[in-house]
């Protein structure tokens, strides 16, 4: 009694079921693992400073410049128009009026966001500038007569402030109080 075996040739390695039962999962797991890398790189918060040790060391610096700016009297009103993104600002205070003056809109998550606007004289104490940013949520905005973004430490004296362009359009600036 002979019994004929049928067995049939292996077909080749990408056709097993039990390939694909083991290799599926882990194949998955790679793809979904670089998609959240990716996420996560391009998506990165912007919330602490890079340069935070720098920037806590020279903090006495800007406390001079509010104290400056507290002793010439300044403040400020700024209005931001919306139709044609153009932003007016009024100083008044015991000073010469610069020609020019630059106002930072820091947004406070992305930094991708922040914007630099020249503010220049249309009369004594009122300047005007174009902006491009976006005029929703809520953003930082810094007002110096230093032009150059990167020499801000530089400047003479400093308003601050805070908008939030779902409550309205207009924000007064001063010197931080100590």
């Amino acid at each position: 009694m002979t019994q004929k075996l049928d067995k049939k040739a292996p077909g080749p390695w990408y056709r097993e079921p039990w390939f694909w039962m083991v290799m599926a999962p882990l194949i998955l797991v790679v793809i979904v693992s670089l998609t959240m890398v990716s996420i996560a790189v391009r998506y990165a918060d912007d919330v602490v400073s890079d340069t935070y040790y720098k920037d806590s060391r020279m903090y006495h610096y800007s406390a001079e410049q509010d104290q400056r700016a507290r002793a010439l009297n300044l403040a400020g009103m700024l209005l931001f128009s919306p139709e044609d993104k153009t932003v007016t600002f009024d100083l008044r205070g015991d000073i010469e009026y610069p020609e020019k003056l630059l106002l930072t809109l820091s947004h406070p998550v992305e930094a991708d966001l922040d914007e630099h606007v020249v503010l220049e004289q249309l009369s004594i104490g009122r300047y005007r500038g174009q902006f491009k940013a976006p005029m929703q949520h809520r953003w930082y905005l810094l007002v110096m007569p230093e032009l150059d973004p990167e020499h801000f430490r530089d400047a003479n004296w400093r308003l601050k402030g805070e908008i939030n362009f779902n409550v309205g359009n207009g924000v007064p600036l001063k010197p931080i109080e100590q």
